[in-house]
């Protein structure tokens, strides 16, 4: 590790603040998109993009009431796409052109996290049966002024946030360290997901705090048109990276 981060090494971190781990986090993400910001940017474009392109299929295909659970699920799948920015940090951090260790593994949960999100796409779609009845889907704002005017819509937006966030909680539990232990490491998928999953229960405050501050630092870049994701994104890569090596690579935990 870098220097600079010497009293990070010599403190046990267990008795410093979930808040203070989190910023030193993104301080070392900083770092690494300064480092390298063009291709960080290539990033954060690509996910704009991308995003875009998206939203505009939906939109043009008459399937613009899936936007809602596509914009949140696209939580779901970021970590995968985040796997060269997590090499990127990795290199930067040691100096060195390493290989990811374990791309089929990594290849094998991307898979599984686009089961998830299909997953999540259907439950979105039997939550609206439910209230709504088998209808035909009306236009995105229709939907907008239903969700949040009429009381059979609040009761859709409450229990499809509480559904959402269980899908939403468990795949960041068992990808969060995961996909960056799988760059690093030749551990099989399941064993990273199960050791993932394992160290958030352990320490699930501090869990708690960096998913917070994932959804929040999302929803900020959403909010400015996805613009703001040009820069989140990447440094929300790397974050995740550090956040990996802090708990893993130092056994701090």
């Amino acid at each position: 590790m870098p220097d600079h981060c010497s009293f990070f090494q010599l403190e046990s971190t267990d008795r410093l603040k979930p808040t203070i781990r989190i910023f030193h986090w993104l301080k070392l993400a900083l770092q690494d998109f300064c480092s390298r910001p063009y291709i960080s940017l290539f990033y954060g474009l690509g996910f704009f993009v991308i995003s875009w392109l998206v939203i505009s299929f939906l939109w043009f295909t008459g399937l613009a009431w899936m936007l809602l659970p596509a914009i949140s699920g696209a939580l779901l799948v970021g970590p995968i796409i985040a796997v060269g920015l997590y090499q990127i940090s990795r290199t930067h951090q040691h100096h060195c052109q390493c290989s990811v260790a374990a791309p089929t593994q990594i290849a094998l949960i991307g898979g599984i996290l686009m089961i998830l999100l299909l997953v999540w796409l259907r439950a979105a779609t039997i939550l609206f049966a439910i209230f709504y009845g088998l209808r035909p889907f009306p236009g995105l704002l229709e939907i907008l002024s239903l969700i949040f005017t009429t009381p059979h819509g609040l009761a859709l937006l409450f229990f499809g946030t509480m559904v959402g966030g269980l899908f939403a909680a468990f795949t960041f539990a068992i990808t969060v360290f995961s996909i960056p232990m799988l760059v690093n490491e030749e551990v099989d998928a399941f064993t990273a997901m199960g050791r993932s999953l394992t160290t958030c229960l352990q320490n699930l405050k501090l869990t708690i705090v960096w998913g917070v501050m994932v959804t929040l630092l999302t929803i900020i870049g959403f909010l400015t048109g996805l613009v703001g994701m040009i820069v989140i994104f990447p440094l929300l890569g790397f974050a995740t990276w550090h956040a990996y090596d802090d708990v893993f690579q130092q056994n701090t935990l």
